[in-house]
């Protein structure tokens, strides 16, 4: 017997409010019992919570369409999906994603493969393909098989969007947007980057984020460290030299960009939906309790490193918008 149906229709057999409803359909001449949970149902094209409930929205006889696996408990199966319409016809808001999830393969070719992972207790095939894999923060040079670095079983993490199961996607209900293995690439997205997903609708890199947000234009990265200061200041006070005031701030950012092995560039979130730069030296510079005064900087942080950061505002000339007191990275 089949592991997956697809395209199936049947009868609601049972309604067990708020949120539980047993389904019946033939396979081969014998009638057969389908779990459907609100969380599975597809609603005037929305895809119901967990917390929804089925009152007004399915009663005893109505005819419902779904996609099934496989269950272990009283029903044989179990609808991932399920709809008065049909469900491929049925939309799903477009909103309907993951970020940051975990599974396990199931099945890999050359260039594309299958990740099995729970959600909402339910085991859930996502397709990905090989232009989506990075593997310890490195894209696939070439036409590399997937074969060559990954196996049946092996754990992944990945970012996903809802999909309609079809033949060319192996029949999963979730695409994957980004895969990998190891460390997540840097700046594939504001969610891996900093740690927020609210309002992200694309994924631009790291130094487009900093040209957008923050009037740093990447062409002038490798200038920064040779910034002029006010005559007579570059050796008594140095950067401080561009701090407007003492009003310190704090917060969390990460490393967007490091100079040399004295000093770099950071980006943190002051608000809602805006990130400003901030630019950091070794003297003030830490690696948990460590001070990375006497060190190469370049050897404790890498882009990417997520910070504690204490900074001040700077003055308009200064390429940043923060000069930092402190910046701290946890092991």
């Amino acid at each position: 017997m089949a592991e997956y149906l697809f395209h199936q229709t049947g009868l609601v057999e049972e309604v067990f409010l708020p949120g539980k409803a047993i389904l019946t359909f033939l396979l081969n001449g014998q009638v057969q019992r389908v779990l459907l949970w609100v969380k599975s149902f597809i609603h005037q094209g929305k895809l119901l919570d967990k917390t929804d409930s089925f009152a007004n929205k399915l009663s005893l006889g109505d005819v419902v369409h779904f996609h099934c696996h496989q269950s272990s408990d009283n029903c044989q199966w179990y609808a991932a999906k399920a709809s008065k319409e049909p469900v491929s016809e049925a939309t799903v808001q477009p909103s309907t994603k993951v970020i940051n999830r975990s599974g396990y393969i199931s099945e890999v070719d050359p260039g594309k493969g299958v990740i099995l992972f729970d959600f909402h207790e339910e085991e859930n095939r996502v397709f990905f393909m090989r232009s989506k894999f990075f593997l310890f923060g490195k894209r696939l040079t070439g036409k590399r098989s997937l074969q060559e670095f990954l196996s049946e079983n092996d754990p992944l993490q990945f970012d996903a969007e809802m999909c309609e199961p079809s033949d060319e996607n192996y029949n999963c209900n979730w695409f994957a947007t980004l895969v990998w293995k190891g460390k997540r690439p840097i700046g594939m997205g504001l969610g891996g980057l900093l740690g927020y997903t609210g309002g992200a609708t694309s994924d631009p890199g790291m130094e487009e984020i900093a040209s957008t947000l923050s009037g740093v234009t990447p062409s002038s990265y490798d200038e920064f460290p040779t910034l002029s200061l006010p005559p007579g200041l570059i050796d008594k006070q140095g950067y401080k030299a561009f701090e407007v005031n003492n009003n310190l701030r704090e917060g969390h950012g990460n490393v967007l960009k490091l100079f040399n092995e004295e000093s770099g560039l950071a980006l943190w979130m002051v608000r809602c939906n805006t990130w400003e730069t901030v630019f950091f030296h070794r003297r003030n510079a830490f690696l948990d309790t460590v001070s990375l005064r006497n060190f190469d900087i370049q050897e404790s942080f890498s882009e990417g490193t997520s910070l504690e950061i204490s900074a001040v505002p700077a003055l308009a000339e200064f390429p940043c918008r923060w000069i930092a007191r402190r910046v701290v990275a946890r092991c």
